[in-house]
C-alpha cells in the first residue's frame, strides 16, 4: 500500500514539474459523450527521445452519477483518483470501485470508462504517453 502512495506521489510531482515547460490548452476536442466533464489540460509535450510520443496529464473533473465513456488511447495511461469514486471498467478487467488514493495503470489500446458512484464528483488525475501523429482519444470500438 505504502508503494502504490510513493508512486502516485512521484507522479504528481513530475506532473507539476513538467507543467511549468509545457503548459498548453487542449488542441483536440472531447467527443460529444464526454459533455459535462470537465478537463484541465496540466502537461502537453513532446516526450524525450525520438519525437514519436507525446506525454500529457489532464485533471479530469466529473459530475456525480456521470459516465466517463468507453474509449482508448493510442498509448498508455496512469490514473490517480484524488477525490470522489468511479465505478472502473477496463477492457479484460472485472469492474472495480476505486476511492481517492487509488490508481490503476491502461496499457495502450484498451477501452476503459466507467461510472462515478456516490454524491460526490470525480476528481482524477490522467497521466498518458501517446502517439503524437495519433488522436488522443477514441471511443471505443
Amino acid at each position: 500500500m505504502k508503494a502504490k502512495h510513493v508512486l502516485a506521489g512521484s507522479i504528481i510531482s513530475a506532473a507539476i514539474g513538467l507543467g511549468g515547460y509545457g503548459m498548453v490548452g487542449a488542441e483536440e476536442a472531447a467527443p460529444p459523450q464526454f459533455a459535462g466533464n470537465k478537463v484541465t489540460p496540466l502537461i502537453d509535450r513532446a516526450f524525450s527521445g525520438d519525437g514519436q510520443w507525446r506525454v500529457i496529464a489532464n485533471l479530469y473533473e466529473v459530475p456525480a452519477g456521470a459516465m466517463v465513456p468507453r474509449h482508448f488511447h493510442h498509448g498508455d495511461e496512469f490514473h490517480l483518483v484524488l477525490s470522489g469514486e468511479w465505478e472502473a471498467e477496463v477492457e479484460g478487467r472485472a469492474p472495480h470501485l476505486m476511492k481517492a488514493g487509488d490508481s490503476q495503470y491502461v496499457e495502450r489500446e484498451l477501452w476503459h470508462g466507467g461510472k462515478v458512484v456516490g454524491d460526490a464528483p470525480l476528481k482524477l488525475l490522467g497521466v498518458m504517453i501517446v502517439e503524437k501523429d495519433k488522436p488522443i482519444i477514441e471511443l471505443a470500438r
